[in-house]
């Protein structure tokens, strides 16, 4: 049996059932070929996840087949992204250094604040409470996770034993850290010198009955970090996300990582 011989309207039902399939099959490999932004920070926590999803796949998703993917837990967000070899991944300078071999990753991109790719962190005590002793004793308040902070407080206290004794308590954002020792809830503070300096104009009662005990080294903002051997066919998504900055819609994106620019960098600038 021909074409010809298939009464017209079976042969226009055949054709419009294998053009619904067709077009399945387009579609589910165009989604299978989205580049996916994976995030995780393990220097604060956010507690918008669906809100930061939202905002950032509708602004990735109109420029191209791309997905913003967040993660508030950095066993699952490590365990999801084993073997995926093409996506980007923002995270802290600090979690890129402690997986960069694992995962082959090499950073593209720095977040920037203020003029500057590095921040400070610092811990800060209520005045007359600043010794040092105390710190290691009392409650600690911090945004960052605790394997973060106690590895600040390692630089810190130049003692292992204490940071991994240390009594943390967590809190949302880094300014929080700093209300919670102006509300007595902690003895002290792990918090970055920006933060200190919005406390200056939030609160200058408890800017000034504070005071600094010891500054930790210098490290990156947020990295956005690609797979080797990724990064040329990302280029287009990496210099999409660089040039958010340059409108107001993605300005105000970013802002919501508490960052203001990005600056491209390589392995030299995280010592690597």
């Amino acid at each position: 049996m021909n074409c010809q011989d298939i009464p017209k309207p079976i042969l226009l039902l055949k054709l419009l059932f294998f053009a619904v399939i067709l077009s399945l099959g387009t579609a589910a490999g165009a989604e299978s070929e989205k580049t996916v932004v994976y995030f995780y920070s393990s220097e604060t926590n956010i507690n918008n996840f669906k809100s930061l999803k939202m905002e950032f796949d509708n602004y990735l998703s109109a420029l191209g087949p791309y997905e913003f993917q967040p993660f508030s837990d950095r066993d699952a967000f490590e365990k999801h992204i084993k073997g995926i070899e093409k996506c980007l991944l923002l995270i802290s300078s600090w979690h890129y250094n402690n997986i960069s071999r694992e995962y082959a990753l090499e950073p593209v991109l720095a977040g920037m604040r203020n003029g500057t790719i590095y921040q400070t962190r610092v811990l800060v005590c209520k005045e007359g409470s600043e010794d040092m002793s105390i710190a290691k004793k009392g409650r600690i308040a911090s945004a960052s996770s605790i394997p973060h902070t106690q590895s600040t407080l390692k630089d810190i206290f130049n003692d292992e034993k204490a940071s991994d004794a240390a009594k943390i308590l967590i809190v949302p954002k880094d300014i929080d850290a700093l209300m919670s020792v102006g509300f007595g809830m902690c003895q002290c503070a792990l918090t970055t010198k920006s933060a200190l300096d919005t406390l200056k104009t939030l609160n200058p009662g408890l800017y000034k009955s504070i005071k600094v005990v010891a500054e930790g080294k210098e490290s990156l903002f947020l990295i956005l970090a690609s797979p080797k051997n990724f990064a040329k066919e990302a280029e287009k998504l990496i210099t999409i996300i660089r040039k958010m900055p340059e409108t107001p819609d993605g300005e105000k994106k970013i802002r919501m990582l508490g960052l203001d620019n990005w600056q491209q960098i390589d392995s030299s600038k995280l010592g690597g």
